[in-house]
């Protein structure tokens, strides 16, 4: 308890000016597609040479934090997620904003980001030194057998259409392996195309299968129909009680998946989302209508995701091993002022440490009002006319994937997997699968690799004498069950479905 100490510290004019000024910049730039949280961290990096290192790094904690949940705006709004980590939500989220139910998506969004974000940040203050240890135990077993929990989810956001979903989860693999090979350096469908050598990035691929492609679709409506079917907005922008206990377990869920895949480096809330979106699927029940705006799957991946940006600063200050992109930006503002991550980080310099722990946890305390505040406008994009709609969002997919590499190729891919992602749309392909097989393929390619690297003859052997590897595949063999047994909720809606059936032909009759 001695850490708590340091929390009056955090309550300066300073640091607090730090935290909104992330809060908010976060928030902004994170739903924009393309950018993101390690742009927005990264932009903050200059402004921050000069201040004391504990401001400095609560400007980046709070940045991070706000980035994360900033994407989901986006994301349930538009159907075009700010951030890779937000991808999930764009399911659910958007299809309730289609069906009027833009604000009660979003307070449930803001909950579930909250609260995941607190509860990651308390692991972070109390649990870093022996979190930190677990994640040691990952070596490429486990990282190999991680990547195919994630792979399962394909199965489970197919919904229905498992055949179809597994082509999609296949192809997002085969494009996974496009560029030069780590191990060999050897070109892989590059076909002699520059721009192909450097392999498929998650961002532009995250932007054309959903957002690029949402813009092609609303092309196809009425120019002057908005996307949410209502001409106001309510107003009530803090979740209901009800809608809590409704939830009370998908976030549970969510919140939980996101601790765990947090710690685990390189997965992060890119895998942590599928994950615990797919986890929800499989415990659907009977009413439950997932694919069409289901507010369980919602708050499972908003919990998830918000969940991860605490505990995946442990490796990067006990160990210091970041676990995604913004813990490795944040690392580099670390020793930038001049500060180790390691144990002699909390023995020597515990006064900057747990006052950075302790203004991560208050910037997501505050991010919830300035969020709702934040909301209340950027809802308005919901009442705009589709043929307004559409080229501002092309715009923003070019602009944000432009801005986020400087690569011009890297826009021409984003087009080609917006072409593809509206096609796997319309045709029922699930682009979530084929999404999913771009995060994941490398990640168990490399695990694959350094497997047979270190087993020599005998992977399967070495990957099933690892304690470890046989918990994360007793849990893919249990996904893989849960995945293709008839759920109570799809039972439901084929019941409803044939009662419709047989109502029409007694009415024919």
């Amino acid at each position: 308890m001695e850490s708590f100490e340091f929390l009056l510290n955090v309550i300066t004019l300073q640091n607090l000016g730090a935290m909104f000024v992330g809060i908010v910049v976060g928030l902004i730039i994170g739903a924009i597609p393309g950018l993101g949280p390690p742009m927005a961290i990264a932009l903050m990096i200059p402004i921050s040479f000069e201040w004391p290192p504990e401001t400095a790094l609560i400007l980046m904690v709070s940045t991070y934090a706000a980035g994360i949940y900033g994407g989901s705006f986006t994301a349930i709004l538009l159907r075009a997620p700010g951030t890779s980590a937000s991808a999930a939500s764009a399911i659910e989220g958007y299809e309730m904003t289609k069906r009027g139910r833009a604000i009660e998506a979003i307070r449930m969004s803001t909950f579930a980001s909250v609260m995941g974000g607190l509860i990651s940040g308390f692991a972070l203050l109390y649990l870093a030194p022996p979190l930190a240890k677990v994640s040691l135990l990952f070596g490429p077993s486990e990282y190999f057998v991680v990547a195919l929990l994630g792979l399962t989810a394909i199965a489970a956001v197919s919904f229905g259409a498992v055949l179809k979903g597994l082509i999609a989860g296949l192809l997002g693999l085969l494009i996974s392996t496009i560029g030069v090979d780590s191990a060999s350096s050897f070109p892989r469908f590059a076909f002699g195309l520059d721009g192909l050598y450097s392999g498929i990035d998650i961002l532009p691929a995250v932007i054309g299968l959903f957002a690029f492609a949402q813009a092609l679709t609303l092309c196809e409506g009425s120019p002057k129909s908005n996307i949410s079917g209502v001409s106001k907005l309510s107003w009530n922008i803090w979740p209901k009680l009800s809608e809590i206990i409704h939830c009370r377990w998908s976030l549970m869920r969510g919140w939980v998946t996101g601790l765990v895949m947090g710690v685990i480096p390189a997965a992060g809330g890119s895998v942590a989302q599928w994950i615990a979106y797919s986890w929800e699927i499989q415990r659907g029940k009977e009413g439950d209508k997932f694919g069409e705006g289901e507010i369980k799957g919602l708050a499972a991946t908003e919990g998830s995701n918000n969940g991860v940006t605490g505990t995946s600063l442990i490796p990067m200050f006990v160990l210091g091993i970041p676990g995604g992109i913004s813990a490795a930006v944040i690392l580099g503002a670390l020793m930038i002022h001049g500060l180790q991550p390691g144990d002699r980080l909390f023995r020597d310099s515990p006064e900057i440490i747990f006052t950075v722990i302790w203004g991560f946890i208050l910037a997501n305390f505050f991010m919830g009002g300035i969020a709702a505040t934040l909301a209340r406008v950027m809802a308005y994009v919901t009442l705009f006319p589709r043929g307004l709609l559409a080229p501002i969002i092309m715009i923003f997919c070019v602009v944000g994937t432009f801005a986020a590499s400087g690569n011009p190729w890297d826009v021409w891919i984003m087009v080609a997997m917006g072409v593809i992602g509206y096609l796997a749309q319309k045709y029922n392909f699930s682009p979530a699968g084929i999404l999913l097989g771009i995060i994941l393929g490398p990640i168990a390619e490399d695990g694959l690799r350094n497997v047979l690297v270190v087993s020599g003859d005998s992977p399967f052997t070495f990957i099933f004498s690892r304690w470890i590897s046989d918990i994360i595949i007793f849990m893919i063999v249990v996904a893989l069950y849960y995945s293709f047994k008839p759920k109570a909720w799809d039972k439901a809606v084929e019941d409803g479905e044939a009662a419709l059936a047989a109502a029409e032909e007694k009415k024919d009759h």
